[in-house]
């Protein structure tokens, strides 16, 4: 855990130095090319020209690997060097308003002296301390865990056949992993508890209607409860039907591939929310679609999939309010194809749906999520469901 204390002597300048020596280091590599080019004599052939070749193409391969990663680690380190920049201004900023309002910072706490100017200012100070303290901690982590990849050889050159390429491959690599922690942090919600829907009277009649009983979260329960309310048993049928609509569909989209984390199911749910949208209204079909993803079995990773893809296929909803379902389908598989979805790679990283093909994207059916997250509870809580759908 990163202390007030650490980030106190925490230099950009140091952080620099390495970067620049790294850079320098990874000119060399990329500067070997043209000999890599020029090394096999032209005219040469045989058994030995053969295994000459062989061996240079291995000697190529961990080259390429060596660019990808030193590209890696000068991106991660260069991006480590500003943002260590800011944080120490912060950090300058902060002791120097503590100290011109009578207070000291010990050991992330902040302290009274003799010359404190008042509880606010105590209060406004801890705020920034603990936020200096948390982004310092990411910081940290996020350098650490990209610096562990490269040492163990994760990070590769995607299949470059230069070394100019797997550079740039090792560079792809660094921002494609911050722009997944950037949809991480945006994309979450707080978890909800679970029942079996539906119960009751309501369940009694929908078993002899046909329905079967799941479990569901308890905000997706009160939002259906109130549209049996509202439209009976025929407005849930709607709703279910819907749904398997939006399943039905995704199964012909590219090829059936990726209905778990991939591009059929980023589909799925975009036209899912797009349906919806049109049939009850933009604000409904956010808050059935949030409630859905807050079921504590759910990992963060396909729920940020989920709720980026979601509010796509409201937004195409929006833009096109009397597209018929087939117009609707038609735009948001473009959208897929676009790369205005997400879906989650061989890595477990989001990536944009047109950075990864059909699929080669996550195989969660061999490889399952697990279902104990813990870290959920602290997401972001949206409340309890409000909205009444439209036409209602």
């Amino acid at each position: 855990m990163v202390t007030w204390a650490d980030v106190s002597q925490w230099k950009a300048d140091g952080i620099g130095q390495i970067g620049d020596h790294l850079a320098a280091q990874n000119r060399q590599v990329l500067g070997l090319q043209d000999e890599i080019d020029g090394a096999k004599p032209v005219g040469w052939a045989g058994e030995a020209a053969d295994a000459a070749a062989e061996n240079l193409r291995a000697r190529c391969q961990e080259l390429e690997d060596l660019a990808a990663r030193l590209s890696a680690a000068v991106k991660i380190i260069d991006n480590t060097e500003q943002a260590v920049r800011d944080l120490v201004r912060s950090v300058e900023t902060t002791e120097d308003f503590a100290a011109k309002n009578g207070f000291r910072i010990d050991n992330g706490k902040v302290v009274e002296t003799e010359d404190a100017t008042g509880f606010l200012s105590s209060v406004l100070l801890q705020v920034e301390v603990e936020a200096i303290l948390a982004r310092a901690g990411q910081i940290d982590t996020e350098l650490n865990s990209v610096l562990k990849r490269i040492l163990a050889g994760e990070i590769g050159d995607a299949g470059a056949t230069t070394l100019a390429a797997a550079a740039m491959a090792g560079e792809d690599r660094i921002a494609d992993e911050q722009r997944h922690r950037d949809l991480l942090a945006k994309y979450q919600v707080k978890t909800d508890g679970t029942t079996v829907w539906p119960s009751g009277l309501t369940g009694w009649l929908a078993e002899r209607a046909g329905f079967s009983k799941e479990k569901i979260t308890q905000a997706e329960a009160k939002l259906l409860d109130d549209l049996q309310m509202r439209k009976g048993l025929l407005g849930l049928k709607e709703f279910a039907d819907i749904r398997q609509d939006a399943l039905h569909v995704a199964e012909g989209k590219f090829e059936g591939k990726g209905l778990t984390d991939g591009h059929a199911d980023a589909f799925r749910h975009a036209y899912w929310n797009a349906m919806m949208t049109q049939r009850y209204g933009e604000e409904w079909a956010r808050e059935f679609a949030t409630a859905h993803e807050r079921n504590p079995t759910s990992h963060h990773v396909p729920v940020a999939m989920d709720l980026h893809n979601n509010e796509v296929g409201r937004s195409i909803a929006r833009a096109h309010p009397d597209a018929s379902p087939e117009e609707l389908a038609n735009l948001v598989e473009q959208a897929v194809k676009d790369g205005k979805m997400v879906v989650i790679d061989k890595n477990d990283t989001l990536v944009s749906s047109n950075e990864s093909p059909p699929g080669e994207t996550r195989e969660t059916k061999n490889k399952p999520w697990p279902t104990d997250n813990p870290g959920r509870n602290d997401d972001h809580d949206p409340g309890e469901p409000s909205a009444t759908p439209d036409q209602y």
